[in-house]
This record gives C-alpha cells, sequence and structure tokens, in this order.
C-alpha cells in the first residue's frame, strides 16, 4: 500500500513538474516570439496578457508600456524626418527652376561652369529628399499596393536585360542562373522592380573593372529566394546590418554616387512583401539572399 502511494505521488509530482513547465516555457516562447516580431520590424506588436494577474503578466504590462513609448518616439522622429522632406523639396525645386532660367543669361566660362555644378548639387538634394518621401510611404504601408501573383524568373529576366548592357560598359559580366521552376512570389511589380534595380546598381557600384555578378532564384517549400551576389571588396560582417540604416554610407563609398538611401529602400520593400533580407560572405564578395513566402500552387 506505501509503494503504491509512494508510486502515486511520484506520479503527481512528475506530471504536475511537466504541466507547470509547459505553461513557463509558452509564456517564454510567447515574449520570445514577440520580441523577433518587433526585431523583425513590426513596432504594433505587444506581449500577450493571460489576466491571471501573475509576475508575467505585471512583466507583460511593464514591457508593453516600454514598447508604447518606444513606437511613439520612433513615429514622431519618423513624423519629423518625413516633413522636413516634405517641405523643403518645393523650396528646392524652385531653387532649380531659377539656376534652370539663369541658364539662358550670357555668362562668363567660369560663371557657365559654377552655375552647372550648383545645379548638379541642387539635383543630388532633390534626388535625397525624393527618396526620403518614398521611403516613408513605403514604411507607412502595411501591405504591397496593388499585388499580385508574379513569376521571379520573369523579374530577373525582365531587369537583367536591363542592366546587362550597363555592366558591360564598365567592364563587369553579369550571370543569370535559375535552375527552379513554380517560382511564384505576390507582390507589388514596380516595387520589387525597384529593388532587384538598388542591389544591382550598388553592387555594380562598388565593384571594380572585370568583376561578375550573378543573379538568381530558388524555389524551397514555402519560400522564394533571390540571390545577388559578386565577387568585389565586400562589406565587412560588423558593417552589414548597419548598412541598411537611412543615409549610412561607408568611408570608402564616399566617392561613390548615391544618396545612401538604396539598401534603405531596398529593406522597406522586402518587408513591405513580408520577406527577409540578410547579407552574407560570398567569399569573396557580397551575398545578398532575399527570401519571400511562395505563392501556392492552389492559388497561383
Amino acid at each position: 500500500m506505501w509503494g503504491w502511494s509512494t508510486i502515486g505521488f511520484i506520479f503527481i509530482g512528475v506530471a504536475g513538474g511537466f504541466i507547470l513547465s509547459r505553461l513557463v516555457l509558452g509564456k517564454i516562447e510567447a515574449i520570445s516570439q514577440t520580441t523577433r516580431d518587433i526585431m523583425s520590424g513590426d513596432m504594433s506588436r505587444r506581449l500577450p496578457l493571460n489576466a491571471t494577474d501573475d509576475e508575467f503578466d505585471h512583466l507583460a504590462v511593464s514591457l508593453n508600456a516600454m514598447l508604447e513609448r518606444n513606437e511613439a518616439l520612433v513615429t514622431s522622429i519618423r513624423q519629423v524626418t518625413d516633413d522636413i522632406a516634405h517641405d523643403m523639396r518645393r523650396p528646392l525645386a524652385h531653387l532649380r527652376q531659377h539656376l534652370e532660367d539663369l541658364s539662358g543669361v550670357s555668362l562668363p566660362p567660369a560663371g557657365t561652369e559654377t552655375l552647372s555644378q550648383a545645379r548638379d548639387n541642387l539635383d543630388e538634394a532633390l534626388e535625397i529628399f525624393s527618396s526620403l518621401l518614398k521611403l516613408a510611404q513605403i514604411e507607412a504601408d502595411d501591405r504591397a499596393p496593388d499585388s499580385q501573383a508574379l513569376d521571379a524568373q520573369d523579374l530577373l529576366v525582365m531587369i537583367s536585360d536591363l542592366y546587362r548592357p550597363i555592366l558591360e560598359d564598365r567592364n563587369q559580366s553579369l550571370d543569370l542562373r535559375m535552375p527552379s521552376l513554380n517560382m511564384r512570389l505576390e507582390g507589388n511589380r514596380v516595387l520589387l522592380t525597384q529593388m532587384l534595380a538598388n542591389l544591382l546598381e550598388n553592387a555594380t557600384n562598388h565593384c571594380p573593372a572585370g568583376s561578375r555578378i550573378t543573379l538568381s532564384a530558388s524555389a524551397q517549400s514555402t519560400t522564394v529566394t533571390i540571390v545577388i551576389a559578386d565577387n568585389g571588396p565586400g562589406i565587412p560582417a560588423h558593417e552589414r546590418e548597419r548598412v541598411f540604416d537611412k543615409m549610412v554610407r561607408l568611408d570608402r563609398s564616399r566617392s561613390v554616387p548615391g544618396t545612401g538611401l538604396g539598401l534603405s529602400m531596398v529593406r522597406a520593400i522586402v518587408r513591405l512583401h513580408r520577406g527577409q533580407i540578410r547579407l552574407l560572405d560570398n567569399e569573396p564578395g557580397l551575398r545578398c539572399e532575399i527570401a519571400f513566402p511562395k505563392v501556392s500552387d492552389v492559388t497561383s
């Protein structure tokens, strides 16, 4: 009798410990998943409350209050940036028109050269403001507009046909590799084309003559992965996340044309399409992998 009671107590203890550990691990996993979603860019995510008023609920309430405050600060900073870009673009456009009017006036050679440089500098500023406004619009959307089922192969063929002559003029080569079939994804054709264009321009601008750039795509069970790889100088591992921030340009890239917003635009477009992007070492060079949700055979 004593033996059966001991076995019963042991069984109840083990079962209770297992259930309790599962409950605790479930709550921890919910917190971890919310944290991962926030790190992926979804600032609206909050920790779930179980209405049990236990320590986990107290922690969730405190963390949610912190997340609310952080989201408000990020939104405020983003709004200020957007307002500045919008308000400054108009007077700069007027200034550009005034400079254009001066081009018809007879000026000495030095004045003509100065006027030309002023127009070039102003065009660069206008491009930055236009890119900031477009980036703000993309970041404000919660889903890609005019979304439709697209074939990754069609997108890559189109962009490679467009950029291959440009790379050849720079004594660079562009290889297109697509071994997989059924590489359909859902998205906005214009935005995805711009994403690929930004990545190819970034690769060709930072690679020397004689470099090879590879554009490929493959399909897995639930994702379509697009890869842009080169054998250029690459990006140091500790800088690969920072280059996605706005207006960030590495020291060795200062002499390369650009606004510092190309990769920020790329990441915003990827997130808008529920994708993931990462930069890797291509040994040598840089390898950019972008994974998008795959459109299933049923819906395609």
